[in-house]
C-alpha cells in the first residue's frame, strides 16, 4: 500500500511535536511540599517541569484537613528568597482570579536566576494564619530559540513532505512506465 510511507511520516511528526505541550503554562503542575502550618492543609504546585528560571506558575491548594474541603477565601502570598544569593527577594500574591482552576490560588512570575530557592506560602484567613516552606532547586533558563523550536521546524516540515511527495510520485511513475514497457 503506498499511503504506508506517509501515514508513517504523518504520526513520526505527531510524535515530535507532542512533547512541547507539557510546557504549556497551565495550574498545577508537580507537589512540590504539602503540610504546613496552621488549621489547614497547604500544598504547593509548580510548573514548569523541570522547575527552571524563566516564567513559572506557583500554585496553591488550601484544604480543611477533617474534610478536604478546599479553602476559598483566603489570602495567599509566596516569598521567594534565593538561597544562593544570586538575586532579590520576591514577594508575591497568589490569587484564585490568576488560577484557570478556581479550586487553586496561583502566581505566574518570572524567576530570574536557577539555584536553590526558599518559597514560603502564607495564608491568613480572619484571625487564622498557616504557613509552609520548601526548598526549590531551579535549572537555568532554556535559551530563548527554545521556545520558538515549534516555530522555526514549520519550514523544515513543510520542506521534508514536498521532498516525499516528490519521491511518491517519481516511485509511481516509475512504476507505470515499466509497466507500460512490458506489454507485449
Amino acid at each position: 500500500m503506498r499511503t504506508t510511507p506517509l501515514l508513517f511520516l504523518a504520526l513520526l511528526l505527531l510524535m515530535l511535536l507532542l512533547p512541547g505541550a507539557p510546557r504549556a503554562m497551565g495550574d498545577g503542575g508537580v507537589v512540590r511540599a504539602s503540610g504546613g502550618e496552621g488549621p489547614w492543609t497547604i500544598t504547593l504546585f509548580s510548573s514548569p517541569t523541570p522547575f527552571r528560571a524563566g516564567p513559572i506558575d506557583l500554585s496553591v491548594l488550601l484544604q480543611r484537613p477533617q474534610s478536604d474541603e478546599a479553602v476559598l477565601d483566603a489570602d495567599v502570598n509566596l516569598m521567594l528568597r534565593p538561597l544562593d544569593g544570586q538575586s532579590t527577594t520576591m514577594l508575591v500574591e497568589a490569587t484564585r482570579e490568576q488560577a484557570t482552576n478556581k479550586l487553586l490560588y496561583a502566581a505566574l512570575l518570572d524567576l530570574p536566576a536557577g539555584g536553590r530557592w526558599q518559597v514560603d506560602v502564607s495564608v491568613q484567613l480572619g484571625d487564622d494564619t498557616g504557613r509552609l516552606s520548601a526548598t526549590l532547586i531551579a535549572g537555568e533558563a532554556v535559551p530563548a530559540a527554545w521556545n520558538f523550536w515549534g516555530w522555526l521546524a514549520i519550514p523544515a516540515i513543510v520542506i521534508l513532505l514536498y521532498a516525499c511527495n516528490q519521491w511518491l510520485v517519481r516511485t509511481r511513475r516509475r512504476g507505470a512506465s515499466s509497466r507500460k514497457t512490458q506489454v507485449p
